[in-house]
């Protein structure tokens, strides 16, 4: 074991320095993760900074109210930096909940944020059990197998190096399905999430298993019963997002044309509403072509919200068939009959085949933003918890944009 590191004079403790090296490593890899979603890193990283200092705090204050002689004759060793004082279940339990609260005040989203901390919780969890090993905490059982160390006067199961080779092999798995943290790689926001917990749980009930010092609760070990409930727990949570059928997902479409457009939108509003239930419709908006540098180009749009239970993938594929019916000709972008573009599917945030959902235009373009605004003002983007408001005020997007009315024969300004 090697609890610490020499450096010329300076004596480091191992297990800190793995610990932060670990927080530090994971909070650069979630910061790209975070930008690549489209989630709110910056808010993120405030709330994991804020949970740390109250968590801290909170787990030496913990371990003073459990042992209140412990700064007999020393006061001022309430400020020492030995982990041996600090209460880690309670420091723990108060930086999450502190985490969370800040959070939801800043209105991040739950599941798209939880996906965007999968490569922090993978390093944290093997920094723990590598700070375990430097120390020679958690030791195993007494064996005899070769690749047994010498521990406390015993060869002894590895049980630490056996959790960081299988965790090493999640998160590579991770990285190469993600395609190196560029997304989440599953459909439903909450899936990645889901699943690193429970082989967490998984890793834990097993490893556990080769611990001598146990921790029991009655006759069960509190780490195996830990780990059991977060593979239920993130098990039954990948059944809710990718297998049981959801019913009433809302949904908003971006409907444009630059063809016969009074028309065909009329028409594609008329086709929608005969396969799905259109909760609200937004005015039609005339604006330039965003794509075509042709002034005299312009296109109407509108947006509407529907509630649907088909799939994304199902959803998808009937509204490029409404398209197809309209004479769309895929991949022309000067001749658009009609142009239909799921914005959001529920609150999810995922990227399938080419697509990203929430749509990245949604954060770019007047056409869709302002009309979204307009039947949804309380909107907020599903992966960065942005207002409606304030997506519109942080737009580069200059060009005019109209709102014409419908009357009997067509539109009107």
């Amino acid at each position: 074991m090697f609890p610490i590191i020499n450096i010329g004079p300076f004596a480091i403790q191992t297990s800190g320095f793995i610990l932060i090296a670990a927080l530090f490593m994971g909070i650069w890899i979630m910061g790209y993760f975070s930008k690549n979603l489209g989630t709110n890193g910056e808010v993120i990283e405030n709330s994991i900074l804020l949970g740390l200092i109250v968590g801290l705090i909170s787990a030496r204050a913990g371990f003073i109210l459990q042992n209140p002689t412990a700064l007999a004759g020393n006061p001022f060793a309430v400020f020492s930096l030995t982990p041996s004082m600090l209460n880690a279940s309670f420091g723990i339990f108060v930086g999450v909940v502190t985490a969370f609260i800040f959070g939801q005040k800043k209105h991040l989203p739950l599941w798209p944020t939880l996906d965007t901390l999968t490569p922090l919780l993978i390093l944290v969890f093997a920094g723990i059990h590598l700070s375990n090993f430097a120390n020679g905490n958690g030791y195993g059982l007494p064996t005899d197998l070769p690749w047994g160390i010498q521990l406390w006067n015993e060869t002894r199961h590895p049980v630490n190096l056996y959790v960081l080779v299988l965790i090493s092999a999640y998160f590579i798995r991770t990285a190469l399905h993600t395609k190196i943290f560029k997304n989440t790689g599953f459909i439903r926001s909450g899936t990645l999430f889901s699943l690193t917990l429970g082989v967490i749980g998984f890793i834990t009930l097993i490893s556990r298993s080769f611990v001598e010092e146990k921790v029991l609760i009655g006759s069960f070990d509190s780490w195996q019963l830990m780990g059991f409930a977060l593979l239920v727990f993130g098990m039954a949570m990948i059944y809710h997002k990718g297998y049981k059928n959801q019913k009433h997902i809302s949904v908003f479409i971006s409907l444009g044309s630059n063809q016969d457009a009074e028309k065909n939108l009329g028409k594609a509003i008329d086709q929608i509403k005969a396969s799905f239930k259109i909760r609200k419709s937004s005015n039609v908006y005339k604006t330039k072509d965003v794509i075509s540098e042709d002034a005299l180009s312009t296109f109407f749009n509108q947006v509407i919200e529907i509630d649907t239970d088909l799939s994304y993938i199902d959803l998808r594929t009937k509204l490029k068939a409404i398209e197809r019916g309209f004479g769309r000709q895929q991949g022309n972008k000067k001749s658009v009959p009609l142009d239909l573009d799921i914005l959001t599917y529920d609150n999810d945030v995922f990227y399938f085949h080419g697509k990203q959902i929430p749509d990245p235009n949604l954060i770019q373009y007047k056409y869709i933003v302002v009309p979204l605004g307009e039947i949804a003002p309380d909107f907020r983007h599903p992966a960065s918890g942005v207002g409606v408001e304030d997506i519109i005020a942080q737009l580069s997007d200059k060009n005019a944009i109209q709102k014409l009315k419908e009357v009997e024969n067509g539109f009107t300004t």
